[in-house]
């Protein structure tokens, strides 16, 4: 079960992701060719530091209500008086920062992964009910065209994942729903989406003020049971993908297609669940439809859910009315939006429940009275479906347990295991990285460093066994590994990376969504071969060349409390550095904040701290300077203090523009 299943909660708001964006150019990476002005804000002739150099990486939820309930037998729940959970809050933890978003790499922003988050409900009197960690999953789905605004704007993507550690604070507080969840989930998990759109990434206003939203979007989320036999971070169900004309090489896409992935009516990609046991068609659609002014569903016209008879009848296919089984109406109001989180739940009947079977799923549009219609967007061709539960990885030659990784891939047809059906993988053919290295229209503020080229050399990553099957319940395991000694072909960037494509072997293959492919990041070997480095017993020479690429790529830190690239100031903090840099990933206070540093890279930043204070005995007094935890642990505590951090960073770090 997931949280597109009965018993479900739905909670709307805001989330705040004040992403730092200098890292978003690969070529701001070169320390050789870096300038001062890529840590500022982008102007209207150069890209700078683009939209927010200033970046901390918070991702966090604000002003977050429990809007719905869909109790165990779907019953919609509005009213407080139902159930006591009905306008309660979700919020962040209640004791450490807030998470951080971050992307997988500079080369690779496709897949953006929370790290750190804590997810609690909170009673109105402010104590928690409950308190769960976040298992860090990247977004998947993402369009860059769902509304009219440009850039991430007018992007929306969804998150989903399961929620760990989870704590049940309040014996005394009484909830029918929350007993009846906790009593569907399985192995103290509980399934999680967030979708996100609507995000403001404008610093400043037409008028030149301060955008009171910047680093703000809209959230929609839903929670519901988890259970051991279903994918975490994906719905194995129905799943709908429209044919359009995008690019289908996610590397050359990554800032977005003019075509993007959504058909004629503006629709996207969207998963749907029939429930035979509710006789349910779930279906997701906080993700899927256009978005108008005020980022409000785009209603392009009354649309119904139906069964084809056919397999044949594709997208714009004209029907008759004894092509199709009608199986309810769509709900594209945006009351869907804001009290269900987006996801609608249509009643069947058992001869409609008989009608999905085996067959494509639609929505269609009616267009006379005499049931004539069109197929707007229907399900996958032959409902064929694959996908990896991971399909992110790092891997580090530097440390022979980090450098493979299991992946369970999840095969199914029309909703079914498809058991028997090999599997084939591909990685792409080297590709640089143009589309995150744009040129300024001022002349000399375009980077001078190289763009780098991906994938390159090739079968570096390998994938056994290479051609799997699935087994009886429409699963294969393969192990996905980088060298043993890997060198350092981007240069000025650690490491390389890596996307690969799978898909059913042979020409019977599913459709798929333009991003879904396996990215891998491979760690360069570090000492290389031939260089002389004691990782045990580094010198300042040894690190400085680290510690000056995150100095440049991470301005708050290095302008906004100290510039660590500077070795007086580094040996000072040096309690400090060894504190975030011996943090585990998941840990909020982590640094680098992009988690993008070998196993040796690191090991011999923290041996190189280590040593400072030990040489020098300071290390009490500044763990009570550090106050135990990260210096941005005060900054955006709350939503009012947001201005408050934009404003001290856009002081101490660089100029708006």
């Amino acid at each position: 079960m997931s949280y597109l299943q009965f018993p479900r909660l739905a909670f709307t708001g805001k989330f705040q992701a004040d992403v730092s964006t200098v890292n978003n150019d690969p070529r701001h990476f070169d320390n050789e060719y870096f300038s001062e002005s890529f840590q500022k804000f982008s102007g209207e002739k150069a890209m700078n530091g683009w939209w927010n150099p200033t970046g901390t990486a918070i991702m966090r939820f604000t002003d977050c209500t429990i809007k719905s309930l869909r109790d165990p037998s779907g019953q919609l729940l509005t009213e407080a008086g139902s159930d006591p959970l009905i306008g309660c809050r979700v919020g962040n933890s209640l004791d450490r920062p807030a998470g951080k978003l971050v992307d997988l790499d500079t080369d690779w922003q496709l897949a953006s992964n929370i790290y750190g988050l804590s997810v609690s409900l909170l009673a109105p009197d402010g104590l928690p009910i409950m308190t769960a960690e976040y298992e860090s999953n990247p977004f998947r789905d993402l369009w860059f065209t769902r509304s009219t605004d440009g850039g991430d704007s007018g992007a929306s993507a969804m998150f989903q994942s399961v929620l760990t550690d989870i704590v049940w604070h309040r014996d005394d507080w009484r909830s029918p729903f929350l007993d009846a969840l906790r009593a569907a989930s399985e192995r103290d998990l509980l399934s999680i989406r967030l979708t996100t759109y609507g995000y403001q990434q404008a610093v400043k206003q037409a008028d030149g003020q301060l955008t009171p939203d910047f680093g703000y979007g809209i959230v929609l989320g839903n929670i519901g049971p988890a259970k051991a036999d279903q994918p975490r971070s994906f719905i194995l169900g129905r799943r709908f993908i429209p044919n359009t004309n995008a690019i289908t090489n996610a590397q050359s896409s990554s800032n977005g297609n003019p075509n993007d992935t959504a058909n004629g009516n503006g629709i996207s990609c969207f998963s749907t669940y029939i429930d035979a046991d509710t006789k349910t068609l779930q279906v997701d659609l906080s993700n899927a439809l256009p978005l108008g002014p005020g980022y409000q569903i785009l209603n392009n016209g009354p649309l119904k859910y139906a069964a084809l008879h056919d397999e044949s009848f594709l997208q714009n296919a004209e029907l008759g009315a004894d092509d199709y089984t009608l199986l309810g109406e769509v709900d594209l109001s945006q009351q869907l939006q804001n009290i269900e989180g987006g996801v609608q739940a249509v009643t069947l009947t058992s001869d409609m429940l008989a009608a999905t079977r085996g067959k494509p799923l639609a929505l269609i549009q009616v267009i006379d009275d005499k049931g004539s219609a069109n197929v707007c967007i229907r399900e996958v061709v032959q409902g064929l479906e694959v996908r990896p539960e991971t399909f992110t990885f790092k891997l580090d030659p530097n440390e022979p347990s980090h450098n493979r990784a299991d992946t369970v891939l999840y095969a199914a047809r029309y909703g079914e295991p498809y058991a028997d059906q090999e599997l084939e993988f591909r990685t792409e053919p080297p590709a640089p990285d143009y589309s995150n290295s744009p040129a300024s229209q001022k002349p000399g503020a375009t980077p001078r460093a190289t763009i780098p080229v991906n994938n390159v050399p090739g079968l570096a990553v390998r994938i056994k066994p290479e051609r799997p099957r699935t087994d009886s319940r429409g699963r294969a395991v393969v192990t996905i590994s980088g060298p043993e000694i890997m060198g350092n072909p981007r240069g000025y960037i650690d490491g390389q990376l890596y996307a690969i494509t799978y898909n059913f072997a042979g020409s019977n293959t599913a459709m798929q969504q333009t991003f879904d492919q396996i990215a891998a990041v491979v760690y360069s070997t570090f000492p290389a071969p031939g260089q002389s480095i004691d990782i045990d017993n580094p010198t300042w020479d040894d690190v400085q060349p680290i510690l000056q690429q995150y100095a440049n790529l991470y301005p708050v830190m290095s302008k906004g409390l100290f510039d660590f690239s500077k070795q007086p100031v580094a040996d000072s903090a040096a309690f400090i550095m060894h504190f975030v840099f011996a943090k585990p990933v998941e840990d909020p206070d982590q640094m680098p904040v992009t988690r993008d540093l070998s196993s040796s890279k690191r090991r011999m930043l923290i041996n190189y701290f280590a040593n400072v204070m030990q040489r020098t005995g300071k290390t009490m007094d500044r763990q009570v300077l550090f106050g135990k935890r990260c210096p941005l642990h005060g900054l955006a505590g709350n939503r009012e203090e947001a201005a408050d951090l934009t404003a001290v960073a856009m002081t101490k770090v660089g100029k708006a523009r």
